[in-house]
């Protein structure tokens, strides 16, 4: 019996994601041809499969879109088989991925957020959400800060990615690879990040579990900013682009919560 076999690997990962591994490979057991996902990332990451057949079909699981767990070596994607094993058979496949669900559809739209500086201190919220700086079609806020403020979790979570090496910004879009930040990811599949922080200016490093109000990090003026300030948002994973979300705060004293508004200060007293 001849057998033909026939493989292409293409792995897809933006630059914002490049820090997360997932890797897929394939195994044989007689003419059966099993996919597998290695995912070592510290959350959960999408792996969108295709494949070319010839003379062959799958035969466990028809999905394109695969959500495999964190620290996985060996997630069985499908398995494939030749139509006719007499005759020669082929396959190919291409592959991408990101961290995060991007099938998610319902995550915790109740949560109330603390905000992320030290009790006692307020802030101005310079731009909002929508805004007509940069936050065109975004849910993100940006507070005014000097460097070296306290940054805090505004909500507990597992630290994915930390960027602290650039020391540059300036306020044209070409500086945004130069922003310094913090990824967090929460439990209910989504994520928030903080950005522009000072060089050097995380406090902790990926595989963290942080509490809300734990000090992460240090404000600063690096990447995209015309200012010293602390970008902040929560997002859902999406293939070419992220879905940024709408969170509550609480404010004053914290015992209520609600929607932060541009030019507005907000106070922590709790």
């Amino acid at each position: 019996m001849r057998s033909l076999f026939g493989l292409l690997l293409c792995c897809y990962a933006s630059l914002t994601y490049a820090q997360q591994e997932v890797k897929v490979y394939t195994a044989q057991r007689g003419t059966t041809i099993i996919l597998y996902a290695a995912n070592a990332g510290l959350c959960p990451a999408s792996v969108q499969v295709d494949t070319y057949l010839d003379n062959m079909r799958v035969v466990r699981s028809a999905e394109k879109v695969f959500i495999v767990p964190e620290r996985t070596e060996a997630f069985k994607l499908c398995e494939l088989t030749p139509v006719n094993p007499t005759r020669p058979y082929t396959f190919r496949y291409n592959y991408k991925f990101v961290p995060g669900n991007v099938l998610l559809q319902q995550y915790d739209s109740t949560y109330d957020y603390d905000l992320p500086y030290r009790q006692g201190s307020g802030h101005l919220v310079y731009q909002g959400y929508n805004g007509s700086f940069s936050h065109q079609g975004q849910y993100a806020l940006d507070f005014i800060m000097p460097e070296g403020t306290e940054i805090l979790a505004a909500r507990e979570g597992v630290v994915v990615k930390v960027e602290q090496s650039n020391s540059q910004g300036c306020p044209q879009e070409s500086c945004k690879q130069y922003g310094n930040y913090i990824q967090i990811y929460h439990a209910d599949g989504t994520f928030a990040e903080y950005i522009h922080l000072k060089k050097d200016g995380a406090t902790v490093r990926p595989g963290d579990h942080v509490n809300k109000g734990d000090l992460i990090g240090y404000s600063g003026n690096t990447g995209w900013t015309s200012g010293p300030h602390l970008h902040f948002d929560c997002y859902l994973a999406g293939w070419e682009s992220r879905k940024t979300i709408m969170t509550k705060f609480r404010t004053g004293d914290g015992n209520s919560a609600g929607y932060l508004k541009e030019r507005e200060t907000y106070s922590r007293g709790y």
